[in-house]
């Protein structure tokens, strides 16, 4: 018996030892560097007024103004449906003043141009070491192109890849973190590009006084990080443009002049940031809802075109 349990502890040693004609491998472990995740806009959408009066959005300008305060030019904030104060997205309470206007197809047009693949809305999220904390990573908004394919239920499928657009606006936050799965970005300048009847545009998300050096107001992103790769109950916020409005809303009016200037008369006197010498404000805060599906970027041209001429 002692004779035989020596031969099954011998075997056993083996078994965990090399083989003599093998080497050990003492070479150290590859580490696996931080991940980057690149998201292609499924949904977006303009953030509306909830039937129980609060609205999703951010604090852009940092203060919690009442009614006829002149920071804001009179407009009073707005509460989040979690609760907080001081939410500024004052274009929740017009969509629907902007649909009876004649605009009612304003948010179609933001789906549009994702479904249409003229240029795709992609978020690219740099240097993830934790996918459900990680209080270091960036975000870009970039451009991509080309047309995506779609669901049974209409929309971009994931998985796709696609092509980097030449004039992408690459509009970056250094500074964003990811918090028990929600990835959180800003503050930054984000540039959305966007197709109306074949014309590009860029609706930009500005801070709230497009103040140098950028300060806690500027636009920002919340969203939580999904295990495929995805965004969902994704919110974008800032101040936009109401000239830039104006230029959308005209080229989605086409000849219509009285649509256009409907839209004047309900967006003009709607500003609450960026007031001018003369108190009247430039900009209207909004916030964007949107989802987003894992994508692909093919091998940028640029590389190809230079290893052909070596």
């Amino acid at each position: 018996m002692r004779f035989l349990l020596a031969i099954l502890m011998s075997a056993l040693l083996a078994c965990g030892a090399p083989p003599e004609d093998v080497a050990a491998d003492s070479s150290p472990i590859e580490e696996i560097g931080p991940e980057t995740r690149l998201m292609v806009i499924q949904t977006l959408g303009f953030a509306k007024i909830q039937e129980d009066g609060t609205a999703p959005g951010f604090d852009v300008d940092g203060v919690v103004s009442e009614k006829g305060d002149p920071k804001t030019c009179g407009h009073k904030d707005l509460i989040s449906p979690e609760g907080t104060e001081g939410i500024d997205n004052q274009l929740a309470s017009l969509v629907p003043l902007l649909e009876l206007a004649g605009l009612g197809a304003a948010e179609g047009l933001l789906q549009s141009t994702i479904e249409d693949g003229g240029i795709l809305i992609m978020i690219e999220v740099d240097g993830i070491d934790d996918p459900y904390n990680d209080d270091e990573v960036s975000v870009m908004v970039r451009a991509g192109q080309g047309v995506p394919l779609l669901g049974t239920d209409g929309l971009v499928l994931s998985g796709q890849t696609f092509d980097l657009h030449a004039e992408s606006p690459d509009s970056q936050s250094e500074n964003a973190r990811i918090v028990d799965g929600v990835l959180l970005a800003g503050p930054f300048e984000a540039r959305l590009p966007l197709v109306v009847f074949g014309m590009t545009y860029e609706l930009t998300l500005y801070d709230a006084q497009n103040a140098l050096p950028r300060s806690d107001h500027d636009a920002q992103i919340r969203a939580d990080v999904t295990d495929d790769g995805g965004l969902a109950n994704g919110l974008m916020g800032g101040g936009v443009s109401i000239s830039d409005l104006y230029a959308i809303g005209e080229t989605a009016a086409k000849d219509d002049a009285s649509v256009l200037s409907a839209i004047k008369l309900v967006v003009g006197g709607a500003g609450d940031l960026l007031p001018d010498d003369e108190g009247k404000c430039q900009r209207i805060s909004a916030a964007l809802e949107f989802g987003a599906v894992s994508a692909y970027f093919y091998p940028e041209k640029r590389e190809q075109d230079n290893q052909a001429d070596e």
